[in-house]
């Protein structure tokens, strides 16, 4: 009787220290968090210790479409904080311009040296030879593919991948696609 007294003392008292350990925490570096389901991730561990698991993860962003009658659109903080996919629709002219932030306004995007994101942008127009040219906001180093240039072609897309450095400037390498169907 003794000895099964002794076993659910154990029992009762590992239960009660994953309990608590689970609820608040070990101190470590290591933290576990449960996201729901509209951001498309179920499960997520991630430490200090460079180990990431992802189950079912889905990148979101909303997406903004440009439509300028003028040749030329600068992207706004807001516009790149809130949307991953910026179409160019219909502009008046054969090309527009769409120039970045300033690196002074782009805070919120890229608050930390080595922080990363990425949008995807697509040349929709549909009138023959029309372009999106992607220009540098102040602060901001433009970099291209070897052989390739920032002009997206008509159908084409890009992808837009900025990092800012231990500065407070920023890098972005743009990277054109052609449709390969």
């Amino acid at each position: 009787m003794m000895k099964q007294s002794v076993i659910m003392s154990a029992l009762v008292a590992f239960v009660v220290s994953f309990l608590v350990v689970m609820i608040f925490g070990t101190g470590e570096t290591t933290v576990v968090e449960r996201f729901s389901e509209p951001v498309g991730l179920v499960e997520a561990q991630i430490s200090n210790f460079d180990a990431v698991s992802v189950k079912q993860f889905t990148e979101g962003g909303g997406v903004i479409t440009i439509t300028n009658t003028d040749g030329t659109e600068t992207l706004t903080q807001s516009q790149m904080l809130d949307n991953n996919i910026i179409v160019v629709a219909e502009t008046q002219g054969a090309a527009l311009t769409l120039t970045l932030p300033a690196t002074s306004t782009m805070i919120t995007l890229l608050p930390n040296a080595g922080d990363k994101r990425s949008w995807m942008i697509e040349n929709a127009h549909t009138v023959a030879a029309t372009t999106t040219t992607i220009a540098a906001g102040v602060g901001i180093d433009l970099q291209e593919p070897d052989g390739q240039n920032v002009v997206v072609g008509i159908n084409n897309y890009a992808w837009l991948t900025c990092f800012r450095e231990s500065s407070t400037d920023v890098v972005c390498k743009v990277d054109e696609t052609i449709p390969g169907d």
